[in-house]
Formats: structure tokens, sequence, C-alpha cells
């Protein structure tokens, strides 16, 4: 059975627990297909940008999240692991429905990404990216917190 599996890396160290605990399932999993995904959002501000800030920002941010993906995809390629890379931006729209509407479009069966504690006034308030993604994703999604040193051990880390 193929299964396609959607990983998504901020670059915390809760997303990188996600990567290897992916990196375990794809060698236990067979036909286990995994898509690698980091998104650059401008952050919006009560007064907002002009073009030129917003486009500046979105540059800035593009290359944080290629870096982000190059940082994650070694994970799978010091294990010889194939997976596919997409860097894409938010746009008006929320990190976890841009995530959620990727998994629908792109027909994934599951959604894997790290968990985090609330980093800011907005997350206490509106909740966390992981229980936004949960409530918006049209499949399972599997939420990894950072693994303890003895299952880091057994994948390899």
């Amino acid at each position: 059975m193929k299964v396609k599996a959607l990983l998504y890396s901020d670059g915390s160290e809760r997303s990188l627990s996600a990567a290897l605990y992916a990196a375990g399932l794809m060698k236990g999993i067979p036909g286990l297909e995994l898509t690698l995904i980091s998104l650059a959002g401008v952050p919006r501000g009560p007064l907002g940008l002009t073009r030129d800030e917003e486009a500046a920002s979105a540059e800035v941010l593009s290359r944080v999240s290629k870096d982000i993906i190059q940082e994650t995809k070694k994970i799978f390629d010091q294990r010889q692991i194939k997976v596919d890379t997409v860097i894409g931006t938010s746009g008006t729209g929320t990190v976890a429905a841009t995530i959620a509407k990727y998994a629908r479009d792109g027909n994934y069966n599951l959604i894997i990404m790290g968990t985090r504690g609330p980093t800011d006034l907005k997350a206490l308030v509106a909740g966390s990216l992981a229980h936004a993604v949960v409530r918006a994703a049209p499949c399972p999604v599997l939420l990894v917190k950072k693994l303890p040193e003895e299952i880091l051990a057994s994948l390899g880390e």
C-alpha cells in the first residue's frame, strides 16, 4: 500500500525530531513516500507593510525556508532515503491552513510535524500551530514531541 506523508519543518528542535521519527518510519513502512515542506510566511503587522518591505521580507523568509529544508533533508540524505521537498509561502492564509490545503490538494494520507509549546501571546490565545493543523487537516496528523535520548540513539543520532 502506498502512503503519501507530508512532513512540515520549521527548523525547530521538535520539527527535527519529527524528521528523525519520519526517517525511522520510512525504513519500517514499505511504500511510504515523504514530502518535506517548509513555509515562509510574511508577518503582517497592524499597519501592514509596503510592497517593497513585503517583497524584501518574503525574499529573506524564502532563504530561511531553503536553509530549513536543506538542514532537515540532511537527516534523510545521511540515511540514503529519498524525499521530495517543497518550499512554499502561506500567502494570505495561515501556515496551518496552507499545510492542510497542500495535503488536501496533493492527496496526502498523513501529515507529520513536531509540537511546540506556546511561544508568544498569539499562541496562548489562538492555540498552537499543531492544534490548528489537526483541526484543518483532511487526513491524520502525527505529532512528534522532542524525542528521548534512547530513541534518538536507536535512530542513529
